[in-house]
């Protein structure tokens, strides 16, 4: 073969993934050439990068930078380059049409001739057909394998042993990913090899259907059926995110939708392995720095900084909420870009377009979903894929998304750095202003009128932060909490007395933060009057059964506080019967509601009633989401059943369930979080029950600490836990005397 050919093969396959230099001819035993890169153009580009832009106006399936694509057009010395490249790469063009001769050895798309394994076909074993797809990585070509007579598709990295290490190594990825994952959404490999030209090759299962875009335009009907078949796709991507692969190339091409509607994630070529990262080594060598990878649409901002070590698992979801954003609108989020460099501008320091101001009938919970995923800062995107999930689970069961709750929080604390008051206790008020701001975010599913009363809201809390700054309100440098609250409280009231169904959700806040810090009477009057509004809009059919539901819970809770737990009970039935009926049985805020009640029937004696709730929540808990909230949910029915195991005098099983609770907690959330601090005492009560007093003492003092801090000196917690230090001490001099 000509040596004008050999370069082409080696020019074409090297350009496919624009990882490795592409270079003029050299003899396969010249080491000391080999790789080396020199300048061309006005060097503001790689050579490599002008060549893999030369290979692809021959090969329309090569992908060339589209920065690079501009910036010709631009500059002399770089056209002039591209087109004595271009002149070279012509030389061999012949090759092309010879190449794809062999590899698709059985293009014809009449009746097939089973080839034999041990025949001279290119892969023992298997018949191809047809090419249906080449990329950067190589050709996927329609097969069968013959011995099963199933329909395979089988992807050949193309170049054989001119490939270079990069694209060898990617795509021996590529197998190692795809092997390792087994989901409904994501494609089946069934084995790899190499083929008899020397190509790698792998198998994998044949997958009939319709690009996502294509198939949402031409069967999503509603925003329910796109809501349900995005979650199938966020689940695929959450199950790899957990086994440590980042796709790095998602987009409508990638997700395939079979007959049966089920997506399909293809192509994990430019996949990288994030646990690589922990041994020093991002990308197992494949990436290198500069070096961008994917798909320039798609790509989040920080991919497009070229530095490996920016790429996450949230690029993904950045690129998951441009999918989802054209299946909204059936346009790009920055489509209206008149460049590449505008395009970046864009997509590094602008928010995109609201879909609903681009097409007014999408929904607005998704809008808010897809501009949270499009989000330029990673920090304010999901944290992962599984939330994602969440929050379309939310959206299909006709609860209100989480999505808001951080959108408000970020507003709230941009105000609050404009409105600080210096004061020891600023991380409470804090608190109390984002547990406020999500109450209110999550009021109302109704979007329109959301808005309009979130927006309103919002300024209600800004004046009221800006009424505690000393140079614009009343606030001092020694206002307390209580005080900040009552702040909040006497504003709100008056902007939102038009308002009443909101200015509950508000009240009901305040009244469960009140009581947080053991201030029952304020809390008292706040949620009873929060119950008396949305009880009467619950009769009148204009509060969900959601909404009242969580106003029922928090009466139920202020019950309990006050001792009045035949009350308490009676809220918690009324609260359970409504989210069971809203939010369905297996629900993580139903089963909660489940747990509590079995507090009040435990703090009545009827200890068998409250078993068999608890046997019950911790029967329904088993279908819970893999979600940080309802594995704080089942660890919370673990302390329950200690609690039941103490209230029947069994110190040895509740210490043994205590610890299991504590020890799970430990791995959720922070060691100085108060349900530590409340295990802790729990814990120690029953050491010293069991005699075990210096552990008992060392989780008492832990626990005194913890909930001094959180609660405060006064909460009667607080003063339980240092009464119980105090007694184990004086056992313990007692004994030692």
């Amino acid at each position: 073969m000509s040596s004008a050919s050999d370069e082409f093969d080696r020019t074409l396959h090297r350009a496919s993934d624009g990882s490795a230099p592409l270079h003029r001819a050299v003899s396969d035993d010249d080491e000391s050439t080999r790789g080396a890169s020199h300048p061309i153009g006005c060097g503001r580009f790689a050579r490599e990068a002008l060549e893999v832009l030369a290979v692809s106006r021959f090969d329309r399936d090569v992908v060339a930078d589209e920065r690079l694509e501009a910036h010709v057009v631009v500059c002399a010395d770089c056209a002039n380059a591209l087109q004595e490249l271009e002149r070279e790469l012509g030389e061999a063009d012949a090759f092309l049409g010879e190449f794809k001769t062999v590899a698709n050895v059985s293009a014809t798309t009449s009746q097939r001739v089973p080839v034999a394994s041990g025949d001279d076909g290119p892969i023992r074993g298997y018949q191809l057909g047809t090419e249906i797809h080449r990329g950067g990585q190589g050709a996927v070509f329609h097969a069968e394998q013959i011995a099963t007579r199933r329909p395979c598709a089988v992807k050949m990295l193309l170049g054989g042993k001119f490939a270079s290490d990069k694209q060898r190594l990617r795509f021996e990825r590529e197998v190692e990913v795809v092997a390792k994952m087994r989901h409904p959404s994501i494609v089946t490999l069934y084995e790899s090899g190499i083929a008899t030209t020397g190509e790698p090759w792998f198998a994998m299962e044949f997958i009939a259907g319709e690009r996502l875009d294509e198939f949402v335009r031409a069967k999503c009907s509603s925003a329910r059926l796109l809501g349900a078949l995005f979650k199938s796709v966020a689940e695929a991507v959450a199950y790899a995110h957990r086994r440590g692969v980042i796709h790095r190339d998602l987009k409508p091409g990638n997700i395939l939708v079979d007959r049966e509607g089920t997506p399909r994630i293809l192509d994990f070529g430019l996949a990288r392995l994030d646990d690589a990262s922990r041994h020093g080594d991002i990308d197992g060598g494949t990436t290198a720095a500069g070096e961008f990878l994917g798909t320039f649409a798609y790509a989040a901002p920080e991919q497009l900084s070229g530095d490996p070590s920016l790429v996450d698992s949230r690029c993904d979801l950045y690129a998951l909420g441009v999918v989802l954003f054209e299946c909204l609108v059936g346009q790009k989020p920055f489509s209206g870009a008149k460049s590449i460099a505008e395009l970046v501008t864009q997509k590094t320091m602008s928010s995109p377009p609201r879909p609903r101001s681009l097409v007014s009938s999408v929904d607005p919970d998704l809008e808010v979903i897809a501009l949270r995923l499009l989000a330029a800062d990673p920090a304010r995107r999901y944290d992962t894929a599984d939330a994602l999930v969440e929050d379309l689970a939310r959206f299909l069961d006709g609860r209100p998304i989480l999505a808001r709750e951080d959108s408000v929080a970020y507003v709230v604390r941009k105000t609050l750095r404009r409105h600080w008051i210096p004061a020891s206790f600023a991380a409470l008020l804090v608190m109390t202003v984002f547990m406020s701001a999500i109450a209110l975010f999550v009021a109302y599913r109704n979007a329109e009128r959301e808005r309009e009363r979130s927006e309103r809201t919002l300024a209600s809390f800004q004046k009221a932060l800006g009424s505690a700054n000393p140079e614009t309100g009343s606030g001092s440098s020694s206002m307390g909490i209580e005080d900040f609250l009552g702040l909040v409280e006497q504003q709100v009231t008056a902007e939102l007395g038009d308002e009443p169904y909101q200015l509950a959700g508000v009240l009901r806040t305040l009244g469960l933060i009140h009581l947080g810090f053991d201030d029952a009477e304020r809390a008292k009057s706040a949620i009873e009057e929060a119950h008396r509004v949305q009880e009467d809009g619950w009769e009148r059919g204009e509060v969900s059964a959601a909404q009242f539901a969580e106003t029922e819970f928090a009466l139920a809770r202020l019950l309990f506080n006050l001792r009045d737990f035949v009350g308490a009970e009676a809220c918690y039935r009324r609260a359970l019967a409504l989210r069971e009926a809203a939010l369905g049985p297996d629900d993580v805020d139903t089963v909660e509601t489940l747990r509590q009640l079995a507090s009040a029937l435990r703090a009545q004696n009827r200890l068998e009633d409250a078993q068999a709730v608890l046997d019950d929540a911790w029967l329904r808990s088993a279908k819970f989401p893999d979600t940080q909230a309802a594995r704080v949910i089942r660890v919370g029915l673990l302390h329950g059943r200690a609690t039941l195991s103490a209230a029947r005098n069994d110190a040895a099983s509740a210490t043994v369930q205590y610890e299991e609770a504590l020890a799970a907690l430990l791995q959720m959330v922070p060691a100085d979080d108060w349900r530590i601090g409340r295990t802790r005492y729990n814990l120690a009560r029953m050491q010293l029950r069991t005699g075990a007093l210096e552990a008992a003492l060392e989780n008492a003092t832990a626990a005194e600490r913890i909930l001094r801090e959180k609660k405060g000196a006064d909460a009667t917690m607080t003063r339980e836990a240092a009464s119980l230090c105090e007694t184990v001490r004086k056992i313990s001099v007692d004994g030692d005397g």
